[in-house]
Order: structure tokens, then C-alpha cells, then sequence
């Protein structure tokens, strides 16, 4: 027998839980006076008042521990009073492990009539989000709570500065800030997330009955080529978009590049990572991290080699092509790994999904309208991110060409064993057929059958009239009202919807290319949305302007000069309602040279006029 409040219990011989219970007394944590017993001991004496009212708890040497919790499995007996009582408690506990692990016993003591109890994870059990503290509570004690058979109240409370984010707390705020300094406490002893059973005794005092870390799983490297494989991923990386895209589209034997998950937990060991031997069409390797979803408010992505290669030296003395980004100085392994380190920093678990890039002669987003389906095409790749000009197809359902707009473009940014190199001007125009686009079509209708709000990103392999298509990434849709029509895309219509505000000039300002951007990031908390509309008036819609987009007037507008309907600008600004147009540069220069206010509305045969004209 060991008191646990007089030394660390020793978790191969009197379980988990009785370790994780003295930890916390020893630590001048408040919780009830507990004792362990190991699996052969007898009992002989208690070291409680004849009165007091005990529960007997298991602690079996595999439960609670960082790899499977066993939480409900086995038997609890509560309200034990005397020692006979203790001694058939402890046998009905012990024989619930059912010869499954040796069995410990935890006898302590039972707190009578509380106020409030409840369990508080110290980060979103489901999405781990390591910023949430996750309470939820119920009046009196909490075995209805644990079991499930009780509805609880839920509580969310942001870790940085205690604040409730949703919820309620029926108690004083001070009781509840008590809670949450324990909860991030044991989670930082424990280096891991925690899960804190607690209860408010009938004096209002906060005492915690029982810690034990929260089940991440393990660490591991799977290629995702088969349905099978995404079983094994955690659950907060099965619900990204990514991996939920990519299961669907091995299921029905959509084309794509070679990936693979690399998943790393707090305290673990990392997996171990072998080399990805390069296809003949890889031109490096893309290393996105999966969870969290951001850190410090952006995505996280590095580029890289996939094998020896001077890039500079190839390009040397060639003035169409520039690098324009450098790769992770590691090859692919390294780039992993480093991504898999910042994920943990921010979070317990981490995971990356590692791509091929392949050489693409072109790629595009391909969408349905209310006709058909839309394709945005360039020569090289980052169509989404709006830098490039971009040619475009609107076809029936039957795959005919009704609609088709070639801009030339004048650059292209190519991967090169994980370099982004841009070509400018390109050493080609463009050139697909309408059976290539047709084929497109044909090959990525499946997915756009089961996802039919989506936008899909795919690359074109091969030579023009036998290009072949392949998935690259998805963007969810921004437009819950309906689907663009082949008119509203003649008319370069990138939102629906009306503006009105003075003429802001966004040429002037010296262009920023950042390929790093991405739909997903969040906006700077200190950034507040602007409280006067305007009109803005830029080159193109590109993703240097998402913050803006993001922070604007919701009666501003933007008119563009060049503008892909499928980018993530265009995305953001459906999202928010914020009305865009392409219009002509002689359009943009009478804005920006007229001065006074400007109406934008879509709908209109003139959609930009003087404010005042439109008033009257």
C-alpha cells in the first residue's frame, strides 16, 4: 500500500492512474486523500475516519497511459463505507480487468453533495486545438457526465488570456480561473494534453479528482495510394480537406501525383521516413503541414529537391528564367522533418502531407456553372494564386466549347527540382485542345459529381491534343447562392453585387509577390475591418490583396484589370459579398482620374458610374 500523497507512485506497480493522482498531491495539487494497493496486495487497514465515505477505482498498468486511455472499461465502485465494503469493492475492480492487464486499485476519498462537477480538457478533444480549454460541467457529481448518460453544459475558454469564448460558468470567475491555471498546469508537467476530472466541493472549493493524458496515437509514415490507408490517420487529420479529398479521389481512381502523411506526436518518437524515390515527371516535392491548420496565423508549406540537381547552374546565362523561390536547403526528408517541428510547437500533434510536384505543361481550376463546367487554364503553376493570366473555357455538360478567352500571358512559374522559376515571357503560348479539355473534364467529373461545390485544382501532363489530367488540390466553393452563369463569365463578372465608395488606386503601390499566400490563412487580430467603403482599382486580383479583401467595408468594391474567376481572391471576395469586376484599363483610368464617389453593380449593362448618377 502507498499513500499517494507521500511519494510518486510507481506506474509498474500500482498502475497510471495512482501515478498520475500522486503526482498531482505531491505537487500541492488539492485532491482528496488517495491510497494504491498493487494487483496481489491484500488489504489489511485503512488509513481513513470509519466515517468517511471512499470510492474504489481501478488503475491497470495499460490504462490511462499515452497510448490507449481504456477510459469507462472498467469497474468504479462509489459510495464504499468500511473496510469489508473496501474489500469487496476491490475485488469486483480488480476481476473487471478480466486477466486483460494487472490491476491496481485506487481507494480515495469520495467528495459528498458537490456544487458542480465535470471534465476539462486542456485542448479541443476533437480538433486538439491546443488555444481552447474545454470544459463541460454538470450540477452535482459527475457520474452521469463520465458515462454518458448525463447532458452536460459546455464551455470553451481561450488559453491566452482566460476569457470565455463560448459556454457558460454558473460559478464565480475566479473558480473557473483556478480551473483553468490547474488544467494548463498538468498539462505542462505532463508535456502532453490532459483530461482533469474535477469537482466543487459544498464549501466552493475547486478539488481535482483524477488526470491522465489525452490519446493522440502514434507516430507513423503511410502512402496514401489506397482507401485502407487513411483508416490509420488520426482523426483530426482524416477531417482535412486535403486528406478527405485525396481518400475520395483514390476511390474512384482520379490521377494524381504520389503522397504521402507523416504524423509526429509531443514526447514520441518521430516515424521513420524513407526516401520517396522521384517519378521521371517529379520536378520536387511540395510539404504542406495538415495540423494544425496554421501557425501564427498562416499555412505552413516548404518546397524541395527531390535529387542533386544545381538549378543555378542550369538557368545560368538564360535571361527568360529567374528563381524566383529557393526550396527548403534540405532534400525532402529534412523538409519533413523541419515542418513536422513547427507543428509541434504550437500544437501536440503534427502532421505533413508530402507531394510530388510534377512537371505540368499546364495547370487550371475546373468548377461547374449553371451550364456546364468553367476551366481556367495558364501554362506553368499557382493559377490560384491570381499572378498569371489565364485562359478560359466555359463547356456544356456534354463537354462542348461554348465560351473560350486567350489572353497572352506573360510569364510562367515553373518548378525545377523544388525551384520556382519564373519564365517571362514563356516559351510558349497556351495550346490545348478541345479534346484535352474534354478529357479534363471526363477524368474529374467523378469527383465533381460527389463534391459539387468544389473547385479542383489539376495539372496537364504530356503535349497539347494528348494532354493528360491530374488532381492537385481542392478549393471549397464561396458561392452558397448558385453557380456562376456563361454570362456572368463573358462579362467578367468575379462577385455578384453592388458597391459604393471614393476611387482608392492600388497601381500605384509597387507589387508584392508573395506565392506563399494561400485562402486559408487568418487575418492579424490588430487588423480591424475598415468602417468607410471605397473602390478599388487594381491590376489583378491576386492573393497580396486577400487581406484587404478580408478587411474591407462590406459596401466596397474592387474593379480589376486582369482577374482569374476560380483564384483565391475571387473565392474570398464571394465569400464575404464584396462585388468585383474585370473591366477594360481606359475603365480604370477614368475611375481613378475623375475622382468623388463610384457605384459598382453587377448587375447593371453600365456596372461602373458616378455615384450621383446612379442616385438619381
Amino acid at each position: 500500500m502507498i499513500d499517494l500523497s507521500e511519494g510518486l507512485a510507481d506506474p509498474a506497480k500500482y498502475g497510471w492512474k495512482a501515478h498520475y493522482l500522486s503526482l498531482m498531491l505531491v505537487g500541492g495539487f488539492a485532491v482528496p486523500h488517495a491510497i494504491a494497493i498493487d494487483p496481489e496486495e491484500d488489504l489489511h487497514g485503512l488509513p481513513f475516519d470509519e466515517q468517511t465515505v471512499l470510492a474504489v477505482r481501478s488503475s491497470g498498468f495499460g490504462e490511462d497511459d499515452t497510448s490507449e486511455s481504456h477510459a469507462g472499461r472498467f469497474t468504479t465502485v462509489l459510495n464504499v463505507d468500511g473496510e469489508d465494503a473496501v474489500r469487496i469493492a476491490v475485488h469486483s475492480v480488480r476481476a473487471s480487468g478480466d486477466n486483460e492487464m494487472p490491476m491496481g486499485v485506487v481507494i480515495q476519498e469520495m467528495v459528498e453533495a458537490p456544487i458542480l462537477s465535470g471534465v476539462a480538457f486542456s485542448c479541443h478533444p476533437i480538433t486538439l486545438d491546443p488555444e481552447l480549454i474545454t470544459i463541460s460541467w454538470v450540477a452535482g457529481l459527475g457520474v452521469g457526465l463520465v458515462d454518458g448518460t448525463a447532458k452536460a453544459c459546455e464551455l470553451e475558454v481561450r488559453r491566452i488570456d482566460g476569457a470565455i469564448a463560448s459556454g457558460d460558468w454558473p460559478l464565480s470567475a475566479e473558480l473557473l480561473t483556478e480551473l483553468v491555471h490547474a488544467v494548463i498546469a498538468l498539462d505542462g508537467i505532463l508535456d502532453s494534453p490532459v483530461d482533469v476530472e474535477w469537482t466543487i466541493d459544498s464549501d466552493g472549493a475547486l478539488l481535482l479528482l483524477q488526470v491522465r493524458p489525452v490519446v493522440i496515437g502514434p507516430a507513423l509514415c503511410v502512402d496514401l495510394d489506397r482507401a485502407q490507408a487513411f483508416d490509420s490517420l488520426p482523426g483530426p487529420v482524416k477531417s482535412h480537406n486535403k486528406i478527405s479529398l485525396r481518400r475520395d479521389a483514390v476511390r474512384l481512381h482520379i490521377p494524381m501525383s504520389r503522397a504521402r502523411a507523416v504524423v509526429a506526436t509531443r514526447g514520441d518518437s518521430r516515424p521513420s521516413i524513407p526516401e520517396m524515390v522521384p517519378s521521371e515527371e517529379s520536378s520536387g516535392r511540395s510539404v504542406v503541414l495538415l495540423h494544425p491548420r496554421r501557425v501564427n496565423g498562416r499555412i505552413v508549406r516548404k518546397f524541395s529537391m527531390d535529387r542533386p540537381m544545381d538549378v543555378e547552374l542550369a538557368l545560368r546565362g538564360c535571361e527568360r528564367y529567374a528563381i524566383r523561390q529557393y526550396p527548403d536547403p534540405n532534400f525532402a526528408v529534412g523538409a519533413v522533418e523541419r515542418v513536422l517541428a513547427t507543428g509541434l510547437e504550437a500544437s501536440p500533434l503534427s502532421c505533413v502531407i508530402e507531394q510530388e510536384l510534377l512537371y505540368a505543361y499546364a495547370t487550371g481550376i475546373l468548377r461547374r456553372t449553371r451550364e456546364g463546367y468553367l476551366i481556367e487554364l495558364a501554362v506553368g503553376h499557382f493559377v490560384p494564386k491570381g499572378y498569371v493570366e489565364t485562359c478560359t473555357f466555359v463547356l456544356n455538360e456534354q463537354g462542348e466549347v461554348l465560351l473560350r478567352s486567350r489572353p497572352l500571358q506573360s510569364k510562367a512559374y515553373q518548378f525545377v527540382n523544388g525551384h520556382v522559376v519564373v519564365e517571362s515571357p514563356p516559351f510558349e503560348q497556351l495550346d490545348v485542345s478541345d479534346i484535352d479539355l474534354e478529357r479534363t473534364v471526363s477524368t474529374l467529373v467523378p469527383l465533381i459529381n460527389e463534391r459539387p461545390s468544389a473547385a479542383i485544382e489539376f495539372g496537364l501532363l504530356g503535349v497539347p491534343g494528348r494532354l493528360a489530367p491530374y488532381m492537385i488540390d481542392i478549393a471549397e466553393s464561396d458561392d452558397k447562392g448558385g453557380r456562376m452563369s456563361s454570362v456572368e463569365i463573358e462579362r467578367g463578372i468575379v462577385s455578384s453585387g453592388s458597391a459604393v465608395g471614393t476611387v482608392v488606386d492600388l497601381r500605384v503601390a509597387p507589387s508584392l509577390i508573395d506565392l506563399d499566400s494561400h485562402l486559408h490563412d487568418g487575418v492579424s487580430p490588430s487588423r480591424k475591418v475598415s468602417t468607410e467603403s471605397s473602390i478599388y482599382v487594381a491590376r489583378r486580383a491576386s492573393v497580396e490583396l486577400l487581406t484587404l479583401v478580408r478587411t474591407c467595408h462590406p459596401s466596397s468594391g474592387f474593379v480589376f484589370e486582369q482577374a482569374s474567376l476560380l483564384s483565391h481572391l475571387a473565392v474570398v471576395m464571394r465569400e464575404r459579398g464584396i462585388a468585383g469586376l474585370i473591366a477594360s484599363p481606359e475603365v480604370l483610368d477614368r475611375l481613378t482620374s475623375s475622382g468623388g464617389r463610384w457605384r459598382l453593380d453587377t448587375s447593371k449593362k453600365d456596372p461602373v458610374t458616378p455615384a450621383e448618377v446612379s442616385a438619381n
